[in-house]
């Protein structure tokens, strides 16, 4: 009879371990402006002017509010940063379109304004590895940049290539 019981208890638990361990993986979806976001590598007024040729490292992405109407515009304040700034930005995600005006800095006292904002599908090739990949568009003024300056900003999505990349 001990047997008997052992024998039932044991496939018990294994069907119940079994059970248990029969979860589906859970899609976690997307963000609202997942279309927009991603990291990006960009250049300031053709690469010319004050910024000089280089590549400067932006990221674009979703707000705590996961809402279709804003998001993060965040250069790092790092090394390849050009002006550190970070503040939230208005989105029309349908269209790939953001700006902004006097947007508050989360890095330092100041605010900047982004027009023309625009994210273009496939619009870009990357200049290593030849990769078709995003274009990013839009123009900045800064409110500690005096006399004012419109500043043109383009570039490409970030691939992660090495080949791609500007460290």
């Amino acid at each position: 009879m001990k047997k008997i019981n052992f024998v039932i208890y044991a496939l018990l638990t294994f069907v119940v371990v079994s059970l248990a361990s029969c979860q589906k993986d859970v899609n976690p979806g997307g963000t609202q402006v997942q279309s927009l976001a991603g990291e990006w590598w960009i250049k300031l007024d053709g690469g010319k002017g004050e910024f000089g040729n280089g590549y400067y490292l932006v990221s674009t992405y979703n707000t705590a509010a996961n809402v279709a109407s804003e998001m993060w515009l965040d250069d790092g304040n790092n090394a390849y940063s050009f002006w550190d700034i970070k503040g939230k930005i208005s989105v029309d995600a349908a269209n790939k379109t953001f700006s902004g005006n006097n947007i508050v800095n989360q890095y330092y006292d100041s605010q900047f304004t982004i027009t023309n904002g625009k994210v273009m599908t496939n619009a870009a090739t990357s200049p290593g590895t030849k990769t078709k990949t995003d274009s990013i568009y839009f123009e900045i003024t800064f409110s500690d940049e005096t006399p004012a300056v419109k500043h043109t900003v383009s570039g490409y999505a970030r691939t992660k290539w090495d080949a791609d990349d500007h460290y």
